[in-house]
């Protein structure tokens, strides 16, 4: 996992849930812990979906409860677009 890649993604939950960066985790429960719903969750998935061009599949969704799960899921998407 790159660094960058998650400060990237921390930045686009922080600014989706509106908390500061440095208040989220990178194993903190972004539901349980911060207050996340499914909306926001959606929202955050969204935001990545376009900034990255990726179509998060729905199956994965199920698993992303922290940042670290995000970062996982988009890290794995790219790589496997880039090779394919």
């Amino acid at each position: 996992m790159g660094e960058e890649l998650k400060k990237e993604i921390r930045a686009t939950v922080s600014k989706v849930i509106k908390m500061p960066e440095e208040k989220i985790g990178d194993d903190t429960d972004l539901f349980s812990e911060l207050g996340v719903d499914s909306l926001l969750g959606v929202e955050i998935l969204a935001n990545l979906d376009k900034k990255y061009k990726l179509d998060i599949p729905e199956n994965r969704l199920k698993k992303i409860r922290t940042l670290n799960n995000i970062v996982e899921v988009v890290n794995d998407l790219l790589e496997k677009r880039e090779y394919p």
